[in-house]
């Protein structure tokens, strides 16, 4: 018997999860179920990869019963059908609430913001004075200047700001934690869930907490170092970055080195439509290593299956699973 190659591999295996999200769905027919006997029928690698598919279903019913704390199930035959059965119907009405949430999520933000980018769109932006702003993926900015200062707020997202020189009007980002003041020319601020993070290209920055009253000395942060100002433990002493790795969203790229792929798959999640799920805990602690294009979702999780022992099952176009 020849082996089969990767590429057959991973068409059967998304026939696979086809075939069974099918029969699980209360909608499958007569004539279904045959065509699913004769398409098991084909090969051993056919069976193979239908009884993979539902070992996956069944993992992803564990994660789901860990994570709701409750109580695992018997593992007999029939049990584990219904299980399958049950985290199946669990998995489609998760991937249309996905389907339906997804596209308006950040949509508050966008519609009260001057500029701003969807998920995997970047934009260059020149402002009134003559400063350049460049909005990565899913971003919302506003500008408010006026004769005394120039206000940007970061709403969500991250963006680059070329600052023009003026000297009679502080140039100033706030976030829903942090306001940074440009010293110089060029900086990058990241606005996460409780935090800020600012990487400083050229020159300098001053941080401070949103509701502070003025900038302290030691809150200046220095061209090629990196800071985060947390909303419970407040600015954090910087540390150098290496700002090839750090600017390679930029040129279209990111870059890790020897990071947990949990880590790599919520950065992922920032650049691609829908959600990317680890279906197993243990492969969250993979380290991974590598440059990957964050303008082709598909040719990265190509990788991602190339230089780790995981598999990347996409069940809709807003959910795709990774699993051993």
């Amino acid at each position: 018997m020849t082996k089969a190659s990767v590429s057959e591999i991973t068409e059967l295996s998304d026939q696979a999860i086809d075939w069974i999200i099918l029969l699980n769905s209360g909608n499958a027919t007569e004539q279904d179920r045959q065509l699913v006997t004769q398409w098991l029928n084909r090969s051993p690698s056919h069976r193979k990869a239908f009884a993979e598919a539902e070992q996956l279903m069944l993992d992803m019913g564990e994660v789901m019963t860990a994570q709701s704390g409750s109580k695992p199930q018997s593992s007999t035959p029939v049990k584990r059908t219904r299980i399958a059965s049950h985290w199946l119907s669990s998995l489609a009405v998760a991937s249309i609430l996905i389907a339906l949430i997804l596209p308006f999520s950040g949509l508050i933000d966008h519609w009260i913001s001057d500029y701003y980018t969807g998920v995997g769109e970047q934009k260059t932006i020149t402002l009134a004075d003559g400063s350049q702003v460049l909005l990565n993926t899913d971003t919302a900015l506003s500008v408010a200047y006026n004769a005394s200062g120039r206000r940007l707020t970061l709403k969500r997202g991250q963006a680059v700001f070329h600052v023009a020189v003026d000297r009679n009007r502080p140039f100033e980002v706030a976030t829903g934690t942090a306001v940074v003041k440009a010293l110089g020319t060029v900086f990058e601020v990241l606005e996460e869930a409780h935090a800020t993070r600012v990487i400083v290209q050229e020159h300098a920055v001053s941080v401070k907490g949103l509701h502070d009253q003025d900038y302290t000395a030691s809150a200046r942060i220095n061209a090629g170092q990196l800071a985060v100002y947390d909303k419970e433990r407040g600015l954090q002493a910087p540390i150098t970055v290496d700002p090839a790795q750090s600017s390679a969203w930029q040129r279209g790229k990111l870059i890790f080195k020897n990071q947990p792929l949990a880590t790599v798959i919520a950065e992922f999640d920032r650049y691609f439509p829908g959600r990317i799920v680890i279906v197993q805990s243990q492969l969250a602690n993979l380290r991974v290593s590598g440059v990957f294009p964050i303008n082709d979702p598909a040719a990265t999780m190509s990788m991602i299956e190339q230089i780790l022992p995981v598999k990347v099952s996409r069940i809709t176009p807003w959910l795709t699973l990774l699993h051993g």
